[in-house]
């Protein structure tokens, strides 16, 4: 299942950061929301996008 998932930061959560497509799963077991923002964080943790302690993600419905 794949999802788009936008990171903010805390400071200015009205203005996306930057946006990942996040993959997951074999599509058959349905997975939470939670999953692909916890991904997407990972991801831009990795990446050096910024502490994760002043970001968040939503996954777009």
């Amino acid at each position: 299942m794949k999802r788009i998932v936008d990171v903010f930061t805390k400071d200015w959560s009205h203005e996306i950061v930057w946006t990942y497509v996040i993959e997951l799963g074999d599509g058959l077991v349905p997975l939470e929301i939670e999953a692909f923002e916890n991904e997407a964080l990972g991801l831009a943790v990795e990446e050096n996008r910024g502490n994760p302690e002043f970001m968040f993600a939503k996954a777009r419905e």
